[in-house]
């Protein structure tokens, strides 16, 4: 709230006139009345006798607040995705660095839109003209975070730096952040909360934290075992592959996931294999399920949670970076020749 709306409310709260206010603090009543339409400002060395007349603090008098609420944050980064959508990458991330230098402390915000901003660039980086600029930048924006006082704001902030660095090869930076990471404690809280919510009777917000905690593990062991797919396709050890590659989509159905999801172990391992007669359905069945929105909610698994996630189809929103990959990524080249593989392009390419 603007520091003329707080003088203006706090007056009448306690139930002075601009004139009495303008008589306790020696100033004229026409002054008064310029403060509080937010034309000018009382002197500085007014302020704090103006504070102790509304009874007020400073900080609040002066709109100063260090950082901003969840919700806030949240918010704010919804703001920059819209950004983003309507107007382009560049509009989006001025925004996000313009609200970080008027909250500088604030590493919630900072981790947040640096996260946000990085999911944006994935996204939407065909459009983007100089990602290494952006990508430099938002990994300040991490370094920044991970230096933050809250410890899950640092923590996540190291988390993604250790991924970054990794992604970049330098090993022993990511090494590095791998180290400062605390060890997984050996009690589980939202396992607990769970139990006594519904010892308590209270049997929905039960089922929202277990749902959730449910979605956490499951995805936990899906990145897990798309990770041993890639150890064993780098190892060409392409029997262990297809065994896990077939173990992750039954999983993925299983636990009734996004369906593009089924089909990404199996495509990694034939593109690995260059076999272009699994390629191709595969991609197919791919691309199509990516224009479908996952409907978290219609699954019994997590349906409590699900009415308070976005539904979004986000798959459509990434379809242009795929197919840009697609197109300009040495791993799909043995497929560019194919004409079935081109028709499947221009097809999709029509559906942006």
């Amino acid at each position: 709230m603007p520091m003329y709306m707080i003088m203006r409310e706090k007056r009448k709260e306690i139930g002075l006139t601009q004139e009495q206010i303008a008589e306790y603090l020696g100033v004229s009543t026409p002054a008064v009345n310029k403060w509080e339409k937010g034309s000018t400002y009382p002197d500085i060395s007014l302020l704090p006798a103006l504070a102790r007349l509304l009874r007020v603090d400073l900080n609040t008098l002066l709109c100063f607040n260090e950082g901003l609420s969840k919700q806030e944050v949240d918010h704010f980064c919804n703001e920059i995705v819209d950004t983003i959508r309507k107007k382009d990458y560049d509009s989006g991330f001025a925004m996000g660095i313009e609200k970080i230098q008027e909250y500088p402390n604030c590493g919630l915000l900072i981790h947040t839109t640096a996260l946000v901003l990085e999911g944006a660039l994935h996204m939407y980086g065909t459009s983007v003209t100089d990602k290494e600029f952006y990508e430099k930048k938002i990994t300040a924006l991490y370094e920044r975070a991970a230096k933050s006082g809250d410890d899950q704001v640092r923590n996540k902030s190291i988390y993604m730096l250790a991924l970054t660095y990794m992604n970049g090869m330098e090993f022993d930076k990511a090494q590095e952040m791998m180290d400062l990471l605390p060890e997984k404690p050996d009690f589980d809280k939202k396992q607990l909360q769970g139990m006594l919510l519904k010892q308590q009777g209270k049997f929905t917000e039960a089922q929202e934290i277990l749902e959730r905690e449910l979605l956490d593990g499951v995805n936990k062991v899906h990145t897990t075992l798309m990770s041993l797919v890639d150890v064993e396709l780098k190892t060409a050890n392409y029997n262990d592959a297809s065994h896990l590659a077939e173990l992750y989509q039954k999983f993925s159905i299983l636990f009734d996931l996004w369906g593009y999801n089924s089909f990404v172990a199996l495509f990694q391992l034939s593109v690995a294999q260059k076999n272009v007669q699994e390629c191709i359905p595969l991609l197919k069945s791919m691309l199509a399920a990516m224009l479908i929105p996952w409907e978290i909610q219609k699954s019994p698994l997590y349906r409590h949670i699900g009415r308070k996630e976005n539904q979004e189809n986000f798959g459509a929103q990434m379809l242009p970076s795929i197919l840009s990959e697609l197109e300009n990524s040495p791993d799909y080249e043995f497929l560019h020749s194919n004409e079935e593989f081109q028709q499947l392009l221009e097809q999709y390419h029509a559906k942006c």
